[in-house]
């Protein structure tokens, strides 16, 4: 099983930005009964409660999802809603940030458990859905990919269409070992996958990492990690066609360089229909981009540099995550690494017609009880607190225990 990390290391830092940031959340207490290494975000219902899963940790080691809510006197309580088992009757080892649907359930995926392959001895991930039901919540495992052409470890997520069924990205597998992107339909008899796209490195992508996002006419966009012209990933979309079959287009093809490289996060889009996303390296100094893609009116698309981030060099981060709009516009994110002290930032992306886009540090984690190296994006709430998680750090002071936070700007 390939697991893609970014390390970097921690310098002696200073400055702070404005606005406070607050833990509501330490994980790797308790000999790690709430969970550890979170490589998700958090998701928020209309209640303003938090969900989210740790990759490891839990009452079996196989990681946990869990709620966040809030309790009297402004603090946070954890409540862990499943624990992962591991072994072919469940999964073992969330990594994606989950998803929920209108009625409450919460879906998601594993990277491990499930089905055995010789390509992923460990088990080759599953598709999951929590209930909430009498007295707590009831998992069931919808889908255990086999390996092979079937697919194999899912780190993206799913999302949802109009009609209840869900898509997803496997990193691995599919009909050229690239990975392949596949939906799952409810049915009678249970759930049925069916593989739309089966990517096969040059010049079509491959390794897709992060979840795609569907459009209005049932279009699905994301990005590879690599595959494409040069080797350094891609953005496409998959059309579904009258004959059931479904067409992939690369809509851009990343060179290195001020044009980016190795995206591992997913593309959201605009109002207008454009795309945005980052690239965790390229750039000036190798650190990653935030970029858009226009579409022309001649047919294609053109990409349109946000920003470029420097690192140390300018203590704005390196590494992005994936990116979210505010009502306003103004893009959120968060950075690995970089930042003053060097375990990564918050930042805010803002555009103006005189001076373009414009990024600027929001926040600088220590390493400290605050966190370090946030791997995922954010989520916003109506008053524009912001919402996510370190991978590593916190009070506890277990490194690979991880914090939720809120920032207020």
């Amino acid at each position: 099983m390939r697991k893609i990390l970014i390390l970097v290391l921690i310098f002696a830092g200073g400055a702070w930005a404005a606005g406070s940031l607050k833990v509501l959340q330490a994980f790797g207490t308790g000999s790690l009964r709430e969970g550890s290494d979170l490589y998700a975000g958090v998701i928020m219902d209309a209640s303003g409660n938090l969900y989210g899963v740790a990759e490891s940790g839990g009452t079996y080691g196989a990681g946990v999802v869990y709620e966040l809510s809030r309790t009297t006197g402004g603090a946070w309580s954890e409540t862990v809603l499943y624990n992962f088992k591991g072994g072919a009757d469940d999964g073992a080892n969330p990594h994606a940030t989950l998803m929920r649907d209108g009625a409450g359930n919460l879906y998601g995926t594993t990277v491990a458990g499930g089905l055995t392959a010789t390509t992923c001895r460990t088990g080759c991930g599953a598709v999951f859905m929590l209930t909430a039901v009498a007295g707590g919540w009831q998992e069931s495992v919808l889908y255990r990919f086999p390996g092979g052409a079937g697919g194999s470890v899912p780190y993206a997520g799913v999302v949802m269409d109009s009609a209840g069924s869900l898509y997803g990205a496997t990193l691995d597998g599919g009909a050229s070992a690239g990975g392949m992107v596949y939906k799952l339909s409810p049915g009678s008899a249970g759930w049925t996958q069916t593989v739309l796209y089966s990517f096969g490195g040059r010049p079509d992508g491959s390794a897709p990492y992060p979840t795609p996002v569907l459009d209005a006419a049932g279009n699905l966009y994301g990005a590879t990690n690599t595959g494409g012209a040069h080797n350094l990933g891609i953005v496409y979309m998959l059309a579904p066609q009258p004959d059931g079959a479904w067409t992939e287009q690369v809509l851009h093809s990343f060179a290195g360089g001020s044009d980016g490289a190795n995206p591992l996060a997913g593309v959201i889009f605009d109002r207008h229909g454009n795309l945005y996303g980052t690239t965790s390296y390229g750039g000036t100094a190798n650190c990653g981009i935030a970029f858009a893609l226009a579409p022309n009116p001649e047919g294609g698309w053109t990409e349109h540099l946000l920003h470029t981030f420097l690192g140390v060099t300018a203590y704005d981060g390196e590494n992005p995550n994936g990116l979210t709009f505010d009502a306003a516009g103004n893009l959120y994110g968060t950075t690995t690494g970089g930042g003053t002290d060097n375990p990564g930032t918050i930042f805010e992306i803002t555009h103006s017609p005189s001076a373009g886009w414009q990024e600027t540090v929001l926040y600088n984690f220590t390493a400290g009880d605050d966190g370090a190296y946030p791997s995922s994006g954010v989520v916003l709430d109506p008053a524009g607190n912001i919402y996510g998680t370190t991978l590593w750090g916190g009070p506890s002071g277990d490194t690979t225990g991880g914090v939720a936070f809120q920032f207020t700007p």
